[in-house]
C-alpha cells in the first residue's frame, strides 16, 4: 500500500464556554464495515447474480405479500428444507417477478465481488439506525481516536516497568486471561488520569469515571444513503503479496462515501491531562505513521492496489475487519521492533489455533499478524477500513 501524505487539518471551530465543537467529515478511502452483529443467509435476502444486485427484505411486509399470494405455506416449507437455499429461485419458481419487489424490499445494493463468487452464502450487514438507514456511530470514531491518543501518551512517560511485566507475563494461563492484568494496568495508567475524588471523604475514585476520554464526545453521523453501500469480500494478504480470498462478505461503505460528524471537546477536562485539539491532530498523524512503519510497509504492493492517500485530512482506520494492529498499542508500547514483534506473535499464537501459523510470524514472515486485511471493489484492492478524517 502506498505511503501516505500529510496535510495540516485546518478549519474554524465553534466555542461554547468550556466546550469546543468541531465539524468533521469522514471519507471512506476503502470499504468500511460497521457491523450490526447480525448475519443473513441466502434464504433471508434476494440475490440476483445476473444483475449483480442484492435485495433486503422488510420481513412483515414480505409475510403479508406471501399471504396475499397464498404462498406462506410454501415459504415455510422452503425455510425448513435444507436442499433449498436460494430465495431468488424460490420466488421465480412461484411466479414472483421483480416488479413485485417494491411491496416488500427495503433497499437494494450492488453485490460487488459476491456477484462472481461461487461460494457466496452469508451477508454480514452494516449497522442501521432506528429508521433502517446506515450510519457511522460516534463510538466507532471515538474508539479509533482513543487508540491514537493512547499511542501518543505512551511517548510522554517511562513505561519500562510495564514493558517488563508484559514480557514476563505467564503464558500458561488461558488466552482470555493472558495479559489481562497487564492490559488493565496499561488502561488505568494511560486513560484514567482525571484524579476525581469522592467529595465526602476526598479519596480518589477508581474506575472509568477518571477516563479523560469523557472530555471528548462524538455524535453519530446523519443517516447515509443506501447507494453508499456495497458488498465486499475478505482478502487476506501475506507479506509476499499472496492473497487468500475468504467466503466472508460484508455490507460496507463504498470508497469515497462521506459522513458528517461533530466532535465536542470539554477543554477543562482535556487540560487536566495536557491535551489540546492540536495534540489530537498530532496523535492521529503519528499513529498513522507508526502503523505504516510497524506493520503496513511489510506487505508487498500489488499492481491493482487502489491509491489510498488522504488528500485533505489524516488517515484513520475504522470499523470491523481492519486487523489487530489498527486497534491495539502493542507495537507502540515497545520501541524495539523485535520485542514488539515477538510479543504480538505470542499473543496471536495464544488466541488462534496452530493452523493459523503464527508460530512462523517471527522467523518466516517477520511481521505479526502476518495478514493484511484487504477487500476488493471495482476490480481493485483496498485496505479494509481505511478512511480520511477531515477537520472542516
Amino acid at each position: 500500500m502506498a505511503l501516505r501524505q500529510h496535510f495540516v487539518c485546518g478549519g474554524e471551530y465553534m466555542k461554547y464556554g468550556h466546550l469546543e465543537r468541531i465539524n468533521v467529515t469522514l471519507r471512506a478511502l476503502g470499504p468500511v464495515f460497521i457491523g450490526s452483529g447480525e448475519s443473513f443467509n441466502k434464504k433471508e435476502y434476494i440475490f440476483n447474480s445476473s444483475q449483480g444486485l442484492i435485495h433486503f427484505l422488510h420481513l412483515p411486509r414480505f409475510v403479508s405479500f406471501l399471504k396475499s399470494r397464498n404462498l406462506l405455506n410454501s415459504y415455510e416449507k422452503f425455510l425448513i428444507d435444507p436442499r433449498s437455499k436460494d430465495l431468488h429461485k424460490f420466488l421465480l419458481d412461484h411466479n414472483v417477478q421483480e416488479d413485485d419487489y417494491s411491496a416488500f424490499v427495503i433497499y437494494s445494493i450492488e453485490a460487488g465481488e459476491a456477484a462472481q463468487a461461487p461460494n457466496f452464502r452469508e451477508v454480514l450487514p452494516f449497522l442501521k439506525d432506528p429508521s433502517g438507514h446506515p450510519y457511522i456511530p460516534g463510538s466507532s470514531l471515538k474508539g479509533a481516536l482513543r487508540t491514537a491518543l493512547g499511542a501518543y501518551l505512551l511517548k510522554r512517560d517511562n513505561w519500562d516497568r510495564l514493558r517488563q511485566d508484559i514480557e514476563r507475563a505467564d503464558t500458561n494461563i488461558n488466552a482470555r486471561r493472558y495479559l489481562k492484568r497487564e492490559k488493565d494496568v496499561l488502561e488505568r495508567q494511560l486513560y484514567y488520569r482525571l484524579q476525581i475524588r469522592n467529595p465526602r471523604d476526598n479519596r480518589p475514585v477508581s474506575g472509568a469515571i477518571n477516563d479523560f476520554m469523557q472530555g471528548i464526545r462524538i455524535s453519530d453521523s446523519a443517516p447515509l444513503d443506501f447507494s453508499s453501500l456495497t458488498l465486499a469480500g475478505k482478502y487476506d494478504r501475506k507479506p509476499d503479496g499472496t492473497v487468500s480470498p475468504l467466503p466472508i462478505f460484508r455490507e460496507c461503505l463504498k470508497p469515497d462515501s462521506e459522513a458528517s460528524l461533530v466532535i465536542t471537546l470539554d477543554l477543562p477536562v482535556l487540560a487536566k491531562v495536557g491535551l489540546t485539539l492540536g495534540d489530537i491532530e498530532k496523535s492521529l498523524h503519528s499513529f498513522a505513521d507508526e502503523y505504516y512503519a510497524n506493520f503496513e510497509q511489510h506487505f508487498a504492493e500489488l499492481s491493482d492496489d487502489a491509491p489510498l492517500a488522504a488528500q485533505q485530512g489524516v488517515d484513520i482506520i475504522l470499523g470491523g475487519g481492519a486487523g489487530y494492529v489498527s486497534k491495539t498499542l502493542t507495537y507502540n508500547l515497545f520501541p524495539q521492533t523485535d520485542k514488539a514483534l515477538a510479543l504480538v506473535a505470542k499473543i496471536m499464537s495464544k488466541q488462534f489455533p496452530a493452523r493459523h501459523g503464527h508460530t512462523r510470524d517471527v522467523n518466516v514472515h517477520r511481521i505479526s499478524p502476518h495478514m493484511l486485511k484487504t477487500a476488493r471493489y471495482a476490480g481493485q484492492y483496498y485496505q479494509m477500513g481505511r478512511c480520511e478524517l477531515i477537520f472542516n
